[in-house]
């Protein structure tokens, strides 16, 4: 395995008989076009940013939770939803799969697993270029093991019935180069997160804080202020000892007050935003959901642009607004479509070459992408 760098990317996720998704969802992000605009939205031959949209019901919320299902079973104490039901409740099969397609350099790494209603394991597999390295089946006990590092392991110990990509990690000494050490690595710094339901987040062990708390410690005051005037919200932000506890305050001309009191609820989700790209410094994946549903449209598009200038990790943002359908932001092949159990790109939903001056919400609104 030929690995120059830590540069770890999700270039295909498939999904089946999981929430609402019956048949095989399949979401690829290397049908990568030839623009040459917005190439930064691109990186290693892969979409970096992504944004989906989808009517209401549509599976944008649920492909997020689908694609960290892989985190539940890596990682101990996950915080991840426990929403019922777990399978498609118009299939008749008992399990649920998931197929992660990692490209690693010129190497590609693909995870599959599957998972009966309760959420227990019942098979595990890992490929590197095609070829099985590593396969268990939790029903027969069965192994297939091409893994040298891992020979002397003894697999009986596992009487758990966890995972055994985590049971390999946590039990070996492995290669830096290793799929199974680079998949677990990069689940590890996988973040989900929304403001719409109370904050809602799922990401491997890292407890939530108060955020006032987290900010005050690492002296994060006034960064914060300039993060929201570099977004138009011009608040002048300091620190203040209130009965022994330091908390935020906004400054006013006649006077102070906590920021929780006087921030909008939009300005309180740029908090949560603040706080997460803050607490996940290595961040290797992150998926946010209906990003923008308290922001006015042009905060929306510069908390966008803001997302797409960090380009140390993929990002994929679910939104119902139009008005970031825009080539001067993104690019067709960049922004995708959820229906009906499909998913694909402006640019794979057309029949049409789309050319950077074309409209793309005009396109959108008209269907054109249905």
């Amino acid at each position: 395995m030929n690995v120059r760098g830590n540069k770890i990317m999700l270039k295909e996720f498939r999904v089946k008989n999981f929430r609402s998704f019956r048949d095989w969802l399949v979401f690829k992000l290397d049908n990568v076009r030839d623009y040459s605009f917005n190439e930064n939205c691109v990186k290693n031959g892969l979409v970096n940013k992504a944004v989906i949209y989808g009517k209401n019901g549509s599976g944008k919320s649920n492909l997020g939770f689908a694609i960290m299902d892989i985190s539940t079973h890596l990682f101990d104490g996950m915080n991840a939803m426990r929403f019922s039901p777990y399978l498609n409740l118009n299939s008749t099969e008992s399990e649920a799969s998931f197929v992660y397609v990692f490209k690693f350099e010129d190497d590609i790494i693909e995870y599959s697993y599957r998972k009966d209603t309760n959420r227990n394991l019942v098979f595990e597999e890992i490929k590197e270029n095609g070829n099985i390295i590593f396969q268990y089946n939790f029903i027969n006990k069965k192994i297939v093991n091409n893994i040298s590092d891992i020979n002397t392991l003894k697999f009986e110990n596992n009487t758990s019935n966890i995972s055994m990509v985590k049971f390999i990690y946590n039990n070996s000494i492995l290669q830096n180069n290793s799929p199974i050490k680079r998949i677990v690595e990069f689940a590890s710094n996988m973040l989900w997160f929304r403001s719409v339901r109370n904050f809602e987040y799922i990401t491997p062990n890292v407890g939530v804080e108060d955020i006032n708390d987290f900010i005050i410690k690492n002296n994060l005051v006034l960064e914060l202020q300039n993060f929201f005037k570099g977004i138009g919200l011009n608040y002048n932000l300091s620190r203040y000892n209130n009965l022994g506890k330091e908390i935020v305050i906004a400054n006013y001309e006649n006077g102070s007050a906590p920021l929780v009191n006087v921030a909008s609820t939009g300005t309180m989700s740029l908090w949560l935003f603040f706080y997460w790209m803050h607490k996940n410094n290595n961040i290797s994946f992150l998926f946010i959901d209906e990003f923008d549903a308290f922001y006015h449209y042009e905060l929306s598009k510069n908390i966008l642009i803001n997302t797409i200038n960090n380009n140390n990790f993929q990002s994929i943002l679910t939104t119902h607004n139009a008005f970031l359908c825009d080539n001067d932001i993104m690019r067709p092949d960049c922004y995708f479509i959820i229906n009906n159990e499909s998913i694909k790109s402006f640019a794979d939903s057309t029949s049409k070459v789309i050319r950077q001056g074309h409209n793309l919400e005009k396109m959108m609104i008209s269907g054109e992408f249905e």
